[in-house]
């Protein structure tokens, strides 16, 4: 049973100020050793918390699995340290982990950018993806989308964003090379040439001669030259490019969450600008 937002914060809030309170408790004490059971007993149960209501329902409002498994960690260092006499420090070290990001990662977070999710929702996304997938042809990308599903559904979003540009990236620089680089080239010498108009700001220019030489030319960089060889329009580019921004999010640490929502935006947008649009097609 999937908790609701509001009770998921209110044990998030708790479980808080429960690690705060064993933090001070830890500091308080003066034995190098804890031997109390009462004290020992009194971590056991944080950590047995964190676990009971917390590690397996947080996935489900976008917290980012990485971050969940480092406190499965640490709380499970915890439940093995209290089951016997150990040392204080051993305790606040794990703790001292915890609570390095705790408040921002799990608490804030749950009340500032979650979003609740029933429990269908898993599995009707999964039919959405899936019904994007039967609408390509080529076997190759149907098989990196089918990875970039996979991981989706065992909550590796971040990897499942970077299998998703891989497989629209690809489809681009094959249509390119269909095409022929000297179409490439030339458009990119034609658009560093203006003065005026969208592409005044375009700098680059591409002598390409080979597939290698393509997948060397930064991909934000073939986007705009796509567009000035007609294959997409301003706002199409403009959704790739935030699908690529997306990409460099998952590929890169960093904080901003990767929902399940973003990728499957990133699945519409993929499929129906690039490996669907006839423009991309790669029979003729």
């Amino acid at each position: 049973m999937i908790m609701s937002i509001k009770d998921i914060t209110l044990s998030a809030k708790s479980l808080w100020d429960d690690i705060k309170n064993a933090r001070t408790l830890l500091k308080k004490g003066s034995s190098v050793n804890i031997n109390s059971d009462a004290e020992r007993n009194t971590y056991q149960q944080i950590a047995s918390c964190w676990f009971e209501s917390l590690s397996k329902q947080l996935v489900n409002y976008g917290v980012l699995k990485e971050q969940l498994e480092k406190y499965d960690h640490a709380f499970r260092s915890i439940l093995k340290l209290s089951d016997s006499v150990s040392r204080r420090t051993s305790y606040s070290k794990q703790f001292d982990i915890i609570a390095s990001d705790f408040n921002d990662s799990i608490v804030i977070f749950l009340q500032t950018d979650a979003i609740e999710t029933a429990e269908t929702d898993h599995h009707q996304f999964s039919e959405e993806v899936h019904t994007l997938l039967n609408k390509i042809s080529d076997s190759d990308e149907n098989e990196y989308l089918t990875e970039a599903l996979g991981c989706w559904e065992s909550g590796y979003l971040k990897a499942a964003t970077v299998l998703l540009w891989c497989a629209a990236i690809d489809r681009i620089h094959k249509v390119i090379e269909k095409i022929g680089f000297n179409v490439f080239n030339s458009t990119s010498t034609q658009m560093k040439n203006q003065t005026s108009g969208r592409f005044k700001r375009f700098s680059k220019e591409y002598t390409i001669q080979s597939l290698s030489e393509l997948r060397t030319a930064f991909d934000n960089d073939v986007l705009w030259v796509i567009e000035g060889m007609q294959l997409i329009d301003s706002n199409e580019r403009t959704r790739l490019a935030s699908c690529f921004d997306m990409r460099c999010h998952s590929g890169h640490p960093g904080a901003a969450p990767i929902t399940k929502y973003n990728v499957i935006s990133c699945f519409s947008d993929i499929v129906e600008i690039v490996l669907t649009n006839p423009k991309f097609s790669l029979t003729d």
